[in-house]
């Protein structure tokens, strides 16, 4: 079963787990749960409630890796809920620094597994029994100041009842602080791939690793100089990329000698008996199973401006094939193809293409400059085949929200003021996927023809010098749920910019180019459809596993009326449907014209007076009538 290592500040955002090597003695620390309650908890504000604090007297020392075996919990499904707990949405906390900054993170023994109890109101017995250990990034997490470490068991999930998610029977917990940095490590700056006088070497793992003779390695590396004997074990304990190109086969065999490619413009190639001189590339999709691009060429693009680059040899090359992209640098500088595994961008294994498994590579927002584009085979496999890189600027970014005229009514299904609803966060899509958030209001809730001048949305975006896009249409259409609709009429659209701020969850305001006029007939509804378009978030900070789009509030906080979620697609699911009840999208409205209608529930026909004519509606519905505003007393 695989393991999950989650940042709790980026819900959906995992740290990458890699294998470390520390020198010295380490030292593990065990922690037993027992016949305790797991709830939700928001571990950016509190910690979990059957948290245990376990002194190591050691302030500052680095995590290598944690742990956990005979994991027995209850999955449960709480009364009242639409949808059992799963068992993945169960973590085990852990508190550590990472730069300096204390934080908690998780770690999910049930990673993947996506189902919990059968049937509402029981719970189900999910067990990870055997030990499993995850090396942690090395010298990346440490034991805090105070020397104490915080574990604890949480879900991720939150169903809006308050009641336990699941009940945790029995569960093991370790972590290992791991051995001392050698001295010869500390505050060393020479490259650990460069002979050097003195000893140790920047990169701290790696020059632990190559002073650890219980690796294979040598103390003398540590205690008197950085030697060529450093290097060579450097090289072979550290996986350091040293660059060669020997007889090239082609003008553009060696990256250093890359061909410069036109926009758009297609050119043939042959890899049989080309040089594999790039590095190994697990983000190409073959994970370890083949790391290396075989046989690789080499070609050059210049981009003027912040761009987006495709390039693909999809269904025209008769191999399989893998592309990938380097940064290259600033335009006319000389390129060092010793630092290509530190400049590495992104790659593709397999486009659409069933016979061959050809690529096609698109790179997003890459700044001016110059860039690398590689080609090459999986599994050894060459051919021939023609690539074209082509590259266009992506379209301007929209201006912020504004809403100048907002007009004298507010139709709105939100019945909390702003300043006292209850956010409850936002649910994410994924990262190329945006969030479609709706709203259906029907005919009666304008009381008539009405100008609609601006929407009022919620939004946020967690990733600093973030910018998304966001479009908002309006829709006349047949039915309110939008699953049920067979009629719909586009009436209205506007757009704007979403901009990080130091507010965090943020209503904005956007008006139209001129007040749309709606008049709906009885029977039909006003959608209003607010499109956050996470798969364009762009930031100018380095990526911090970020995301954006909608911010919701409970159901209490709103006349009962669902909203509704479509994640990039057109499928339209209620909040409720998809598990997520108490996550309703803020969109309201503004303009002027119609009546609002009543707030008395005895006002049938909205004309905010109960008199002979709604008695009337009592009359008519005289009878069963389970479910119908005349029934006030719920009985049917």
């Amino acid at each position: 079963m695989q393991s999950q290592f989650i940042k709790t500040c980026a819900a959906i955002g995992t740290v990458g787990i890699a294998g470390s090597a520390f020198a010295g003695d380490t030292v593990r620390f065990d922690v037993n749960f027992s016949d305790v309650d797991i709830f939700y908890v928001d571990l950016a504000t509190e910690a979990p409630a059957n948290a245990q604090y376990v002194p190591t007297a050691d302030g500052g020392r680095y995590f290598s890796s944690i742990g956990w075996s005979n994991v027995d919990i209850d999955v449960c499904w709480n009364a009242g809920i639409s949808y059992s707990g799963w068992a993945s949405e169960v973590v085990f906390d852990i508190e550590m620094s990472e730069n300096d900054v204390t934080q908690w993170f998780i770690a999910a023994p049930f990673a993947g597994d996506d189902t919990g109890a059968d049937a509402e109101g029981t719970c189900s017995n999910r067990q990870a029994l055997p030990e499993v250990d995850v090396p942690l990034v090395a010298f990346t997490y440490k034991v805090d100041a105070s020397g104490d470490v915080g574990t604890g068991l949480s879900a991720t999930w939150n169903d809006g009842s308050g009641l336990r998610h699941s009940e945790c029977n029995t569960a093991d917990f370790y972590f290992v602080l791991a051995g001392a940095i050698p001295a010869g490590c500390d505050g060393a700056t020479g490259s650990c791939g460069e002979v050097h006088p003195e000893p140790g070497c920047a990169d701290l793992s790696c020059c632990a690793l190559t002073c650890n003779a219980d690796a294979g390695g040598d103390p003398f590396c540590c205690d008197s100089s950085w030697d060529s004997n450093c290097v060579a074990l450097a090289v072979a304990l550290c996986n350091i990329f040293q660059y060669e190109c020997d007889a090239p086969a082609y003008a553009n065999d060696c990256a250093t000698s890359p061909e410069i490619m036109s926009n758009g413009v297609g050119v043939a190639f042959n890899t049989a008996g080309a040089n594999t001189d790039g590095p190994d590339e697990v983000g190409c999709g073959s994970a370890y199973e083949d790391l290396p691009i075989w046989s690789d060429l080499w070609y050059q693009i210049t981009l003027d401006d912040e761009s987006t680059v495709t390039a693909t040899c999809c269904n025209t090359a008769d191999f399989d094939t893998k592309i990938a992209i380097y940064n290259a640098g600033a335009a006319g500088s000389t390129f060092d193809p010793s630092t290509l595994p530190e400049v590495f961008i992104a790659c593709n294994e397999d486009c659409d293409d069933p016979d061959f498994f050809t690529s096609e590579l698109i790179a997003t927002s890459l700044a001016a400059g110059q860039y690398l584009v590689r080609i090459g085979g999986y599994q050894g496999a060459t051919g021939t085949g023609d690539i074209t890189i082509s590259w266009e600027e992506p379209a301007p970014q929209l201006p912020d929200p504004t809403c100048d005229t907002p007009g004298g009514t507010t139709v709105s299904q939100i019945i909390t003021a702003d300043e006292n609803l209850t956010i409850s966060g936002g649910v994410w899509c994924g990262p190329t996927a945006e969030n479609v958030l709706a709203r259906s209001y029907p005919a009666a809730a304008f009381g008539g023809a009405f100008d609609v001048s601006c929407i009022n949305f919620g939004w946020f975006l967690n990733e600093p010098a973030a910018y998304m896009p966001c479009i908002i249409n309006l829709y006349k259409q047949d039915d309110a749920n939008p699953l049920n609709v067979t009629s719909q009429e586009l009436v209205g659209t506007t757009s704007c910019g979403l901009r990080s701020n130091d507010v965090g969850y943020t209503i904005s305001s956007q008006s139209f180019d001129a007040p749309v006029n709606v008049d709906l007939a009885d029977g039909e509804f006003l959608m209003v459809e607010v499109r956050y378009q996470r798969q364009l978030l762009e930031s100018d900070a380095p990526d911090t596993g970020g995301y954006g789009g909608f911010f919701g509030v409970v159901l209490s906080d709103t006349d009962g009326a669902e909203g509704y979620i479509s994640c990039g697609g057109d499928y339209f699911g209620s909040m409720t449907d998809i598990g997520f009840g108490d996550y309703q999208p803020y969109i309201t409205i503004n303009g002027d014209g119609g009546d609002p209608p009543s707030t008395c529930e005895g006002d049938f026909n909205d004309d905010g007076v109960v008199n002979g004519a709604d008695f009337g509606s009592i009359l008519a519905a005289w009878g069963p009538c389970a479910g119908c505003p005349e029934d006030l007393n719920g009985d049917g």
